[in-house]
């Protein structure tokens, strides 16, 4: 436990002294350009998650119709089974 706070606390000054060393050289450039390209990111990510989105709505209805259509279908065998077992006489008896 004690060798994972010593690698946080530092990996938390060497990001500090990076910070310091672009505010010095850079100044405020770098951290801006950090903000624009995440919020071009986060654009991006959130019209994909949106297109995700529809594509499994999409996917969801067709596999509903698909489960409804076969229950009916498997309904329908059923009852044509037991009009067969009732017209041949060969209706199980308990």
């Amino acid at each position: 436990m004690f060798k994972l706070l010593r690698k946080l606390i530092g990996i938390a000054i060497i990001a500090g002294l990076i910070f310091l060393v672009l505010s010095l050289w850079q100044g405020g450039k770098p951290f801006r350009w950090l903000g624009k390209e995440s919020e071009k990111a986060g654009e991006v990510i959130k019209k994909k998650s949106e297109e995700v989105g529809d594509k499994a709505d999409e996917i969801k209805k067709k596999t509903d119709n698909a489960q409804g259509t076969t229950k009916k279908v498997v309904d329908g065998i059923r009852k044509a089974g037991d009009k067969v077992r009732d017209v041949t006489g060969l209706k199980d008896e308990k």
